[in-house]
C-alpha cells in the first residue's frame, strides 16, 4: 500500500504569554496584602532583590551561597547537598546541650501555643459532652455517628430512619439519642429544621410558657408570614400576646451551631482612599505595607567584573531578569489602579458629594476606552479591591451600575432608582403602604420607565418587604407600643 506524504503551510493564530505578561496579569488581580506576601517570598528566594531603605552588602558567605545556588540549579552538583548533610550531622552530634535544650523548649512552647489557639469545632464540642454524659459504651458509636454528621448550622440532614438503617439500630433508639444531643450546649443542635431548633430552645429557656411552645409547634407558618391576627383568633388571645411571644423568640438562635463555625473572618483593607475636597478628587493608594524593592547594587557591580564564573553570571542574570519583571509589574499595577480609580470617580462625583443612591450609569467599556485598557483588565483591576470614601468602604465593582432609560432627557442608574424606591416607601402611610403598582406609578411620574418585576427585584435587594407584609409589621409595631 502506497503512502503519500504532503507538505503544506497552515496559518494559525496563537497567543503566547511571556513570563512577564503572565506575572503582570496575576499581580494586577492581587490585593495589597496578597502582593506584600508575594514580594516577601521573592525577597527570601531571590538574592539580588532587596527592600528599599536597606543597605545590605552581601558577605563572602552570601556570595558563596549564590555560587552554591547557581551550581545546584544549573548543573545539579550534589556536593552542596553533601556538605549540608555533613553539617547537619555535626550539629546533631554537638554536645551543646544548652542550645539543644533551648530549641526543644521553643518547639514545645510553639506546640502549646498552637494547641491553645486551635478553635474547637461544633462536632468536637458535642462529642466532648457525649463522652462526659453517662452513656452506655455500646451506644457511643451511635452518638458519634449522629454528631459527626451534624452540619455547621447544627442540623441533621438524614432522616431518623436513614440513621437507624446506617447504624443497625431501631428508629426509636435514634430519636431517644437525638433528644439527649439536642440538650447539649449549644441547645437546639441535632434537629431537622429551624422550627424544631427554636422549639427545643424555647422549652429549655422558657419552660413555663406553654403558649410560646404552642405557637412554635402549631402555628410556625403563620408566625413566619406575620399572620399574628390568625394566631390570635385561633388561640383566642390578643394580638399583643402574640407580639410578646414573638419578642421572646428574638432571644433564640435559629442556627445554634454557627457560633462554632470554622469559617474564617475576612478583613477588608481598602486599596485606595478617595476624598472630595473643594471640588477636587484626592486619590491615595494605601500600599504602605507593600515592600518597596530594588536590585542589590552588590550584584550589579559583580556583573561588571570580567573574571566572573559563567555559571554564576548566568544564575545572577536570570535572577536579575526575574527581579526586573517583578519591579516593573508592581509599578504597572500601582499605575493601573490609580488610573482606573480616578476615571471611575470622575464619573461618580455625585456619589462622592451626596453618598449612596447617587451613582451614575457606568460600564467597564466606558472606563476601558478612557484609560486605554482592555475591558478584561479593568475587570481584573476592580475585582476584589475596595476603596475608602467619605461614605464608607465599597468594592470598586459597586460603582458600575446599569442604565435605566427614562422619559426625560436624563437616564437613571439602577442605584438612583433604588434610592427613589426607598424614598417613596419612606413617605407611605403605615396603614396604607404602597403596592408595587403604586411605586411604579410614582416612578413613571418622575420620568422613570421601569418594569413592575424590576421594582420587586429592587425591593428584595433593598430588603423592603411586600406591601402586605409591611402593613402587618406596622400593625404589630403599633400593637406592641400600646
Amino acid at each position: 500500500m502506497a503512502v503519500s506524504l504532503k507538505l503544506g503551510i497552515k496559518q494559525s493564530q496563537r497567543l503566547n504569554l511571556t513570563q512577564s505578561l503572565r506575572q503582570s496579569i496575576e499581580i494586577l488581580q492581587l490585593s495589597s496584602i496578597e502582593l506584600a506576601e508575594i514580594i516577601s517570598e521573592e525577597l527570601q528566594q531571590n538574592p539580588v532583590l532587596e527592600e528599599e531603605g536597606s543597605s545590605t552588602v552581601p558577605s563572602v558567605a552570601d556570595a558563596d551561597g549564590a555560587v552554591a545556588s547557581a551550581n545546584k540549579e544549573l548543573s545539579g552538583d550534589e556536593s552542596t547537598n553533601r556538605q549540608r548533610e555533613d553539617h547537619l550531622l555535626q550539629y546533631e552530634d554537638s554536645s551543646d546541650s544548652g542550645l539543644t535544650s533551648y530549641y526543644d523548649d521553643e518547639r514545645k512552647s510553639k506546640f502549646l501555643e498552637n494547641a491553645v489557639a486551635q478553635e474547637e469545632s461544633l462536632q468536637q464540642h458535642l462529642l466532648a459532652q457525649a463522652h462526659e454524659h453517662p452513656i452506655d459504651d455500646k451506644d457511643m458509636p451511635l452518638y458519634e455517628s449522629i454528631i459527626t454528621a451534624i452540619d455547621e448550622r447544627g442540623f441533621v440532614n438524614n432522616t431518623p430512619a436513614e440513621i437507624a438503617v446506617h447504624n443497625d439500630v431501631s428508629e426509636d433508639r435514634v430519636l431517644h439519642v437525638l433528644k439527649i444531643i439536642q440538650l447539649f450546649e449549644p441547645v437546639g443542635c441535632g434537629v431537622f429544621s429551624v422550627q424544631e431548633s427554636l422549639l427545643v430552645q424555647a422549652r429549655q429557656q422558657y419552660p413555663e410558657d406553654t403558649l410560646l411552645h404552642s405557637i412554635l409547634e402549631n402555628y410556625f407558618k403563620e408566625l413566619e408570614n406575620l399572620r399574628y391576627d390568625e394566631i390570635a383568633k385561633k388561640l383566642r388571645i390578643t394580638i399583643k400576646d402574640v407580639v410578646e411571644r414573638s419578642n421572646l423568640i428574638q432571644n433564640l438562635d435559629p442556627f445554634p451551631g454557627q457560633r462554632y463555625s470554622s469559617e474564617k473572618i475576612t478583613y477588608i483593607i481598602p486599596e485606595v482612599d478617595v476624598q472630595y475636597i473643594d471640588g477636587e478628587i484626592i486619590i491615595t493608594l494605601n500600599d504602605d505595607w507593600v515592600p518597596s524593592i530594588r536590585i542589590n547594587s552588590y550584584y550589579l557591580n559583580m556583573m561588571k567584573k570580567k573574571n566572573i564564573e559563567k555559571k554564576l553570571k548566568d544564575y545572577i542574570q536570570d535572577k536579575m531578569q526575574s527581579a526586573r519583571y517583578l519591579i516593573k509589574n508592581v509599578s504597572s499595577r500601582r499605575d493601573t489602579i490609580l488610573r482606573v480609580v480616578r476615571a471611575i470617580m470622575e464619573h461618580q462625583k455625585d456619589f462622592l458629594i451626596s453618598g449612596p443612591g447617587n451613582l451614575n450609569p457606568l460600564t467597564h467599556a466606558v472606563i476601558a476606552e478612557e484609560v486605554g485598557l482592555h475591558e478584561s483588565t479593568v475587570s481584573r483591576t476592580t475585582t476584589g479591591k475596595y476603596v475608602q470614601t467619605p461614605w464608607g468602604v465599597f468594592e470598586l465593582k459597586y460603582f458600575f451600575v446599569s442604565r435605566i432609560h427614562s422619559q426625560s432627557s436624563t437616564d437613571y442608574s439602577s442605584d438612583r432608582v433604588m434610592s427613589l424606591i426607598k424614598d417613596i416607601v419612606a413617605q407611605e402611610k403605615p396603614d396604607k403602604p404602597y403596592s408595587d403598582e403604586d411605586i411604579l406609578y410614582r416612578l413613571e411620574k418622575a420620568g422613570v420607565k421601569i418594569a413592575r418585576r424590576t421594582i420587586a427585584k429592587y425591593r428584595d435587594i433593598l430588603e423592603i418587604p411586600s406591601s402586605g407584609k409591611r402593613k402587618k409589621l406596622n400593625m404589630i409595631k403599633a400593637e406592641g407600643d400600646k
